[in-house]
């Protein structure tokens, strides 16, 4: 493996029409990870003539193989990164290479990125604060309605403990030893403004655009922290897809501190795959300089998920409560057409120490193989990370009202305002993005604990899943009745 030149790296696909090539990629990524583990399954996939309306099956096939057995968990994320690296291509000029086939490290001085900082003109805040529904929350208020939430269902227990453990000690919040990286740093629920206001230090990176980073150095200067970021040709910021290497060597001369590798960065469609294996080539690197890195990550709750059984339980205690009996089967017949108010869950799962598990099934049918498996590498890097000893910070962020939901269909804006009538939160960004950050800094201060025997269990820790999971109806089952309700809601506001 050697040198393949300076120059702008980027990250792409075989030759080929996009949209059919990002298909086909998916597809056979997903292929070469299951094939060890279910021919059978892996086959169908080969075999699919309609992979776009094929790979939901697919994907929950595979989350319930991933949890059936830790050798199996572990070998189809290490086979299907594998494949990632053996099908991308990186071109550097007239250059086109493998991913597999070139040395990340002796790349890295093909270009040398700059550096700048914004220092925070605030006090830092001194507790752990958060805003919720025009209240700013602390100590005593903040328990008693994190309380509130975990009864209702809105977030699982641990959550709830490691926020409590910030409560406890406020003096975690600055991160003191650590330096955590914030790819993605823009990203609505992604840690960087909460850090910053608790006086942390933050590498920060995004892609370039002067309106990103007027925001991006407003948000540091409101803070108390300190900001870096990378500064190519003058301008702040950084394509990762397009520039990694060198990110990996800037990155890696900033931690003299504890490194923190936080992936947030996200993107539509193919992109959002290339970016994806580009932060995992940064995380694979950063991880293998630092034996005592931490990874950070936010799973989406638009995904697929093995849950426990007490999880299982509590959304059939709550048919109970909202009185319904009889079997599963009769519920649904007698409460409508097949396609609405299906249950959450169904047949349970055993993994081979005998425990029962169940799936969260909230993939969009019209999200795409694409993001699919956009969703499931940095999960695939995460389990890793974890069975080689890396702390791992993993939580299933809940339904909030980001930028990106504005542009969705109004009748997904409709389903989120009647959501609250089904069990279901919706956070604001700011009150998610302090939660979330405050689970961070618990889970980088928690003990070093005994390795969990699934390394799918990882997911399902301390989710916040803002009562997603102990819904009895599966969500997306819900959209068509809570958008309708949703509606005649905002019509009768409208009319009085």
């Amino acid at each position: 493996m050697g040198k393949v030149g300076a120059g702008v790296w980027d990250l792409v696909f075989p030759p080929g029409p996009p949209d059919l090539i990002a298909d086909m990629f998916s597809a056979a990524v997903v292929a070469d990870a299951i094939r060890p583990y279910d021919a059978d399954l892996a086959q169908s996939v080969e075999t699919c003539r309609d992979w776009r309306r094929e790979y939901h099956r697919v994907f929950r096939g595979m989350t319930a193989l991933a949890i059936s057995a830790p050798e199996i968990s572990l070998g189809m994320a290490a086979a299907g990164l594998d494949s990632v690296r053996h099908m991308l291509r990186f071109a550097v000029g007239r250059t086109v290479a493998t991913l597999d086939t070139i040395d990340v490290d002796a790349e890295a001085d093909a270009a040398v990125l700059e550096t700048a900082e914004v220092a925070g003109e605030a006090a830092a805040v001194k507790r752990l604060e958060v805003p919720w529904r025009g209240l700013l929350l602390a100590e005593d208020a903040l328990r008693l309605r994190l309380a509130r939430w975990q009864t209702e269902g809105i977030l699982e227990p641990d959550f709830v403990a490691a926020i409590e453990r910030v409560i406890d000690h406020p003096e975690w919040l600055a991160l003191p030893g650590f330096r955590v990286t914030v790819t993605g740093a823009g990203a609505e629920l992604g840690p960087l403004r909460p850090l910053l206001a608790w006086g942390a230090e933050v590498l920060a990176v995004d892609r370039p655009g002067r309106a990103r980073w007027d925001r991006l150095r407003a948000a540091a200067r409101g803070g108390a922290g300190v900001m870096r970021f990378p500064v190519t040709d003058t301008e702040p910021g950084v394509d990762i897809a397009r520039s990694f290497p060198a990110l990996a060597r800037w990155i890696t001369a900033h931690s003299d501190a504890r490194p923190v590798l936080g992936l947030y960065a996200e993107l539509p469609g193919a992109a959002g795959v290339r970016l994806a294996a580009a932060s995992d080539v940064l995380a694979e690197t950063l991880l293998r300089h630092h034996p005592d890195a931490a990874l950070a990550l936010l799973g989406s709750p638009t995904d697929t998920y093995a849950v426990p059984a007490s999880v299982v339980a509590a959304a059939r205690d709550q048919l109970v409560r909202r009185g319904f009996r009889g079997s599963a089967q009769d519920l649904v017949h007698k409460l409508a057409p097949r396609s609405l108010y299906r249950l959450n869950y169904t047949r349970p799962i055993f993994d081979t120490e005998g425990g029962a598990w169940g799936l969260f099934d909230n993939l969009p049918a019209l999200a795409g193989p694409d993001y699919a498996l956009a969703q499931r590498l940095p999960r695939w890097r995460a389990v890793l990370a974890k069975s080689a000893g890396h702390p791992v910070s993993f939580t299933v962020a809940p339904p909030a009202w980001t930028r990106s939901l504005a542009r969705e269909p109004g009748w997904r804006t409709a389903a989120y305002r009647a959501a609250s009538r089904f069990g279901i939160e919706v956070f604001d960004p700011a009150t998610a993005r302090t939660l979330l950050a405050a689970k961070l800094v618990a889970d980088l201060h928690a003990p070093d604990e005994p390795r969990i025997p699934n390394p799918e269990a990882l997911f399902a820790t301390g989710a916040a899943h803002g009562g997603l999971w102990r819904q009895p109806f599966a969500p997306r089952s819900l959209l068509a009745p809570a958008a309708l309700s949703g509606a005649i809601r905002e019509l009768r506001h409208k009319f009085q």
